[in-house]
């Protein structure tokens, strides 16, 4: 099972850092790799979106909340070419009101796929990177601009 873990530290308090990067709606603003995201339904903590990325992919994820410092998401409609998709968002609040936001994503390819887990864990540490990086970058810019 191929994992991705990756931290990064941003220049706000964990509490902003936690509240930014969870408007799903607003993550084709932040995240240059999304073009279109949706709500589609709330739960009480649970938030069921649709994601579209640049390749023009679409698909249906859940996300629980557990603020300030948890967010769980799976992969869930379709979960293909995963046999699943699980992503933890871990939040640490650093002195000098910084915080940390890693990031660790399980998965499995499904089947047919299994042979290629490597290059893609590859291509997603990657995305992983300039996605943090670009929620640093908006996070940070909002709290400059405050």
């Amino acid at each position: 099972m191929p994992v991705i873990t990756r931290s990064v530290i941003v220049n706000a308090p964990v509490e902003v850092t936690f509240e930014v990067s969870n408007r799903i709606d607003k993550w084709p603003e932040m995240i240059p790799e999304y073009l279109r995201s949706e709500i589609l339904r709330r739960e009480g903590r649970k938030i069921w979106f649709r994601l579209t990325n640049a390749d023009g992919a679409s698909w249906v994820s859940w996300r629980m909340l557990y603020p300030p410092h948890l967010a769980y998401a799976e992969r869930h409609d379709p979960v293909a070419p995963f046999a699943y998709n699980h992503l933890t968002w871990i939040y640490q609040a650093l002195p000098g009101n910084r915080s940390q936001m890693t990031w660790d994503m399980c998965f499995e390819l499904s089947d047919e796929l299994r042979d290629q887990e490597e290059g893609w864990r590859e291509r997603m540490a990657e995305h992983t990177a300039a996605n943090q990086e670009a929620l640093r970058k908006y996070i940070e810019s909002l709290v400059e601009g405050a």
